[in-house]
């Protein structure tokens, strides 16, 4: 726009006033943008541009996505802003540099720069940078807490079983040996004590399906409620060496995921967060051979 000004100033000074001052100042304004231009080829040509975001934010972080650039020659001016894509929702916002992400509730967006460009110095020829690049930012939940089932506690005692195929345990039976049994699991300073073969036969844990329904739906606030409930609850039961499994009822339909460690509820929790929500029905209605079974809802007073 000033430079504009200045060329319509000149072309009006050199129509009203022939002197030869009036041409030059014309000849210099006319001139100027090509010579911007050139001065500016090598700095455009190595302008980089990069977002940096985390990957992984609690809700309510107050962390931003910036865009760094960076040149070796003197930097010309540069253009860009930010567009975040929620996964679940497809909800778009735009961000500027420096502007706190969307974290005040959980989800996954994608971040990436939108038509970041680079101008010469004037700013008059611009030139579009190319960045495809996507990166993905985890909004996680915290755990919500709630109250755990009295009847729980008496599927939280294992049945013992003996463990196929043999091998290292911490647990063992001792029993009388029988034709057919391996010779290695012989006890045999016990076998000396009492006249009999004896073995020491390895046992293993034994619980009944442990499982954990929920349905991917609901308002944001729900769905925080559902996925802080959910890593609320994971982390009770893996407290207590307890194996586990999860179903969701999402748009792909129901999901499983059978978790033993932290790292395991970790990822079906970012899972969830990537998968589009179900459109209808409830799991709740669903028949599963479990021992114990908790739906999880989105509900303020569920406990």
């Amino acid at each position: 726009m000033i430079y504009l000004l200045a060329l319509v100033g000149s072309v009006v000074l050199y129509a009203a006033n022939q002197e030869w001052f009036a041409w030059v100042l014309l000849l210099v304004v006319a001139i100027l943008p090509w010579v911007s231009l050139l001065l500016s080829i090598l700095p455009m040509a190595g302008l980089k541009m990069e977002l940096d975001v985390a990957e992984k934010l609690p809700m309510g972080s107050a962390e931003t996505a910036t865009v760094t650039v960076s040149s070796k020659l003197p930097m010309p001016p540069h253009r860009a802003k930010i567009r975040v894509t929620n996964v679940m929702t497809a909800e778009r916002r735009t961000l500027r540099s420096g502007v706190k992400l969307p974290t005040e509730h959980c989800g996954k967006w994608q971040v990436q720069l939108q038509r970041p460009a680079v101008c010469d110095y004037l700013g008059l020829f611009c030139k579009r940078i190319r960045n495809t690049a996507v990166q993905t930012v985890y909004v996680l939940p915290g755990p919500v807490e709630i109250k755990i089932p009295p009847e729980l506690s008496k599927h939280l005692q294992p049945r013992w079983r003996a463990k196929p195929g043999g091998g290292f345990a911490e647990n063992y039976e001792i029993r009388e040996f029988h034709p057919g049994d391996s010779l290695n699991k012989i006890h045999w300073k016990l076998s000396a004590k009492v006249g009999d073969l004896m073995l020491r036969e390895p046992m293993e844990p034994q619980r009944g399906l442990m499982l954990l329904t929920l349905d991917l739906n609901g308002s944001a606030s729900e769905l925080d409620l559902k996925l802080g409930r959910l890593l609320y609850l994971s982390r009770w039961l893996l407290a207590r060496e307890v194996t586990f499994d999860i179903r969701a009822l999402t748009a792909k339909g129901v999901e499983s995921w059978t978790i033993r460690e932290q790292a395991d509820a970790d990822k079906c929790i970012e899972s969830l967060l990537g998968t589009p929500f179900a459109r209808e029905g409830s799991i709740r209605d669903q028949s599963y051979q479990a021992a114990w079974r908790y739906h999880i809802g989105g509900e303020q007073g569920e406990n």
